[in-house]
């Protein structure tokens, strides 16, 4: 049995965004985070792996409407 949280989404339509005063307020944290790099083209960093032990983020500031089922 997992523990993984069910995530909703939704499309937003343009407008609806628009009308967001002051713009979306997006925070969040991870823990535990390694990334592993390899040379790429100009000597330029490439991400070839990585994990995350625990993701967090929050969106709030967009209005929805009612959720219909």
């Amino acid at each position: 049995m997992s523990n993984t949280s069910r995530i909703e989404t939704r499309e937003l339509a343009d407008a609806d965004l628009d009308s967001v005063a002051g713009g979306l307020s997006v925070g969040g944290s991870v823990e535990g985070l390694t990334a592993t790099f390899a040379p790429g083209p100009n000597g330029v960093p490439v991400l070839t792996g990585g994990s995350v032990k625990s993701l967090s983020l929050t969106v709030s500031d967009i209005p929805l409407g009612p959720i219909t089922g």
